[in-house]
């Protein structure tokens, strides 16, 4: 067997006697350029640090203030961090009243020197608790518009109801009301995100909505909850990430075709149908825990040695067309997170050999990608105006001015960046004869690929282009 571990290097020591550790979460953080991790950990190189801290390439931070037990192995972990304004954000465990004064509950947020709590976390009190007796907690963060959303697993935020889901805004808490779910159960929710003005929440769960049940994936409108397609059918599946790539909605998690869901461990979603990216995680039982989005490649990690029918051991990169592993070396345990820092891909998680080899929770990688392996890509449709077809866009790529064809009549054209943000909304005269073709001026597009959705005699079809 060949070994490729000098394709990665540790960048510190964690507590040696101690095997349960794990790394549930990186962030880039482009402002202080430092590399926050959090999870489940206490000693780092030596020193007690309790669950997170922050890598500005050489040293690590000290982050945990006056916090008390609750800071170290005997809580469950930090699971997500972000910037936002001019402060970090953490979903911290809990922290209860004997140290911390105000108390921080499920999420705080640091000011460089020690924590403070979000107005009033996500518990009205830290003796409140919900399902089966576990603490208030927070598992994804998103900004969208200047606004900051949270999912997670907990009752209340401040002292408002607010099961999963909630807000903030700078200044105060919004809560949302979720559809009924059957007796006895709660939404876990383990991901959100926003896309073409939609909150999506994903995790684990069943909720009523448009009068049909709704397992582990939802939308909200910004007046309603809505399932998504035609859902996820296996009710044993559990979504882990949302992440907006290339005007898509991807999604990842554990499931299976097989059950009847779109795709396996990852998908992707347009706004109105599924795409299974080449079949996905091909290997049985495997799952995707994160996806992180740098520039022009989405990066997954999980649980997997199989992914687009390539050799790819629990991390990988998809461009839009095809899957590439990142090396070919084998971790013994899962990769909870990835992320790209300083043009270098970090993973964390709960292994501690890599081929074989000793290397604990936390690693960068330092190879050539000599040893990387990509699929075959996955080359769109020739462009021909067909009546299977239906849509033709010239030139393409564009510089000023883009010429959309249809073999019916043309209604509405609409136009999404990368970021799945509308940028153009065209509408054909509604008086008159509808034509079965449009310019649209693309001089104000700044360089980059685009997303076509368009209505045409009744049908929606899509395409893209490339501004140059």
């Amino acid at each position: 067997m060949n070994l490729y571990a000098q394709d990665w290097e540790p960048i510190c020591v964690f507590d040696q006697n101690n095997n349960n550790i794990r790394v549930y979460e990186l962030y880039p953080d482009t402002v202080s350029d430092h590399l926050y991790i959090g999870g489940l950990f206490y000693i780092i190189n030596g020193d007690t640090m309790g669950n997170i801290t922050s890598f500005d390439g050489a040293n690590f931070q000290f982050m945990t203030d006056s916090m008390n037990a609750c800071w170290n192995h005997g809580c469950d972990g930090v699971f997500s961090i972000i910037r936002y304004h001019d402060a970090i954000i953490a979903g911290l465990m809990q922290s209860s009243t004997y140290e911390a004064r105000p108390q921080i509950v499920g999420i705080g947020h640091w000011d460089g020197q020690k924590w403070h709590p979000l107005d009033g976390g996500l518990a009205s009190n830290y003796y409140e608790i919900i399902q089966a007796y576990l603490p208030a907690q927070s598992y994804d963060f998103a900004i969208a518009d200047d606004t900051f959303y949270v999912a997670g697993y907990f009752k209340y935020v401040d002292s408002l109801p607010a099961a999963a889901m909630a807000a903030w805004d700078g200044t105060q808490w919004h809560t949302y009301d979720m559809p009924p779910i059957p007796p006895g159960t709660a939404i876990l929710a383990n991901s959100i995100a926003k896309y073409k003005d939609n909150i999506y929440l994903g995790g684990n769960f069943v909720a009523t909505v448009d009068g049909q049940q709704a397992n582990d994936l939802m939308r909200f409108d910004g007046t309603s909850w809505h399932k998504v397609g035609n859902g996820l059918i296996d009710g044993l599946t559990n979504l882990h990430d949302l992440e907006v790539f290339q005007g898509k909605l991807y999604v990842a998690g554990y499931f299976a075709k097989a059950d009847g869901n779109p795709g396996n461990s990852i998908i992707s979603w347009d706004g109105e149908q599924w795409n299974d990216l080449s079949g996905g995680v091909c290997t049985p039982f495997g799952t995707i825990d994160d996806l992180f989005v740098y520039k022009d490649k989405l990066y997954v990690a999980g649980y997997f040695d199989c992914i687009g029918g390539i050799e790819a051991h629990n991390v990988a990169s998809w461009d839009g067309e095809k899957w590439c592993s990142i090396g070919n070396s084998m971790f013994n345990r899962a990769i909870h997170a990835v992320a790209v820092w300083r043009d270098t891909v970090y993973v964390g998680g709960s292994f501690f050999e890599v081929d074989g080899q000793p290397l604990r929770f936390l690693a960068r990688f330092v190879g050539d990608h000599t040893t990387d392996t990509c699929s075959a890509p996955v080359s769109a449709a020739p462009e021909v105006l067909t009546s299977k077809a239906r849509i033709r866009l010239w030139p393409n790529p564009a510089t000023e001015m883009l010429l959309i064809e249809s073999t019916g009549s043309i209604e509405r054209v609409r136009i999404f960046d990368s970021t799945g943000k509308e940028v153009i909304n065209a509408i054909q005269p509604i008086s008159g004869t509808k034509e079965e073709s449009i310019t649209l001026d693309t001089r104000l597009l700044t360089y980059g690929l685009y997303y076509v959705t368009l209505q045409s005699s009744g049908n929606t079809h899509s395409g893209k282009f490339v501004k140059i």
